[in-house]
C-alpha cells in the first residue's frame, strides 16, 4: 500500500524509482511500514541499500532535471 499511496516518488519522470533515483523514499517507506529484507541468503537493512544509491541518484539527478525542463518546452 505503501508504495501505490507514495507515488509519483518524484515530478520528474525521468528519475521514477524509489530505489535508485529517489532512496530517500524508500527509506521512509520502510521505515514507515516496518517492512523487512526477505533475501534468505543475504539480506540487507534499509539503510545500507539506500546509501549504495545515494551516489547514483545524486549523479543522475542534474541531467534527468535538465532533460526533463526540456521535454517540457
Amino acid at each position: 500500500m505503501a508504495y501505490r499511496e507514495k507515488q509519483p516518488f518524484n515530478e520528474n519522470h525521468l528519475r521514477p524509482c524509489p530505489m535508485l533515483e529517489n532512496p530517500e523514499c524508500l527509506r521512509k517507506m520502510i521505515e514507515e511500514t516496518g517492512a523487512k529484507s526477505t533475501d534468505i541468503i543475504s539480506p540487507e537493512c534499509v539503510n545500507h541499500l539506500c546509501d549504495k544509491c545515494i551516489p547514483y541518484a545524486n549523479s543522475w539527478e542534474e541531467t534527468a532535471n535538465r532533460l526533463w525542463d526540456e521535454s517540457k518546452k
